[in-house]
């Protein structure tokens, strides 16, 4: 018990030498409620105390973050994270929770084409029918927040000589020399994501052996490799492109991004760090104002905290 009353003795000093706190102030870093000090820490922030901000953010412990982090859905996680990270809080989120919580974000993105106007390819068109509700995606021919070039896929069938070991007609097991068969459909589309053009690759794979027959071992003949059709293994390469592009898009947000809920506000603001190169761009409120402003009200954030995300 003594230890911890020198501890939290130790951080009020280390808060006070930092910044003067108020009576008020060291009883809010007392309780340790991290919710509370990351609240006050960027109202302080939104007045252009950041040495306050940072002495109120550091009486955040680092096990209490993590369960208000735990504790949240993915696009509060985030803030949480943000808060912390804006205020220089000595508590933080690695690197590995952010990119789980960006990949549970999925705010509501739409993908278009090149030309105004154009529909969806119908292979695109098959696997957003699909996976769109799951992932937020959705389909927008004129003004999409992603576009989005053809998707081609095709299928390669290749062969490579193997033994395998087969029934006989007694039961037994026989070793036989084999062939196998590898059916391997490729998706690839290209994308624009952070203001580069990027190639979003995915395949879908299908195997099977076939052999001759074998009188002398009593092996019957298996001529035709039991595989999927190709229409199923080009659809289901479609949908695994579907999901290669979601976890591009979680880890590069496209600044278009829909700013209505707080899903998109979140969205916005890591994308705004990624453009920029600067990590605390959108906790400085670097982004369009009135997108920014929008948010600071949506999020419940004082005006001029900007939108802080990690």
């Amino acid at each position: 018990m003594r230890a911890s009353v020198h501890a939290l003795a130790g951080l009020l000093c280390l808060s006070a030498c930092a910044h003067a706190l108020t009576p008020d102030q060291e009883t809010m870093v007392r309780r340790g409620d991290c919710a509370e000090l990351l609240r006050a820490a960027d109202a302080a922030r939104a007045r252009e105390q950041g040495g306050l901000a940072s002495s109120l953010a550091a009486g955040c412990a680092q096990d209490k973050l993590n369960a208000l982090v735990a504790s949240a859905t993915p696009a509060e996680a985030m803030l949480w994270c943000g808060r912390a990270k804006a205020a220089s809080a000595a508590a933080v989120c690695d690197s590995a929770a952010i990119a789980s919580l960006a990949g549970q974000l999925r705010p509501r993105l739409t993908l278009g084409p090149p030309e105004p106007g154009l529909s969806a390819d119908p292979s695109l068109a098959g696997a957003l029918a699909e996976l769109g509700p799951a992932y937020n995606l959705g389909w927008e021919a004129d003004e999409p927040d992603v576009i989005v070039g053809r998707v081609l896929i095709t299928v390669d069938h290749a062969t490579n000589s193997t033994v395998a070991q087969v029934a006989d007609t007694k039961g037994g097991k026989q070793r036989v020399p084999a062939v196998q068969h590898r059916f391997i459909a490729r998706a690839q589309g290209d994308v624009e994501l952070a203001g580069k053009t990027r190639t979003i690759r995915a395949t879908e794979e299908a195997r099977d052996l076939t052999w001759a027959a074998a009188p002398r071992t009593s092996v019957a003949a298996k001529s035709d490799p039991q595989v999927p059709a190709e229409a199923e293994l080009k659809r289901r390469a479609a949908l695994a492109w579907v999901k290669a592009l979601a976890k591009a898009l979680a880890a590069a947000p496209p600044e278009a991004v829909d700013v209505t809920d707080a899903r998109g506000c979140v969205a916005y603001g890591l994308s705004l760090n990624l453009l920029s190169g600067d990590p605390l761009a959108a906790a400085n409120g670097l982004g369009e104002p009135a997108k920014v402003s929008a948010c600071e009200k949506l999020l419940d954030e004082p005006a001029g905290a900007g939108i802080p995300v990690p």
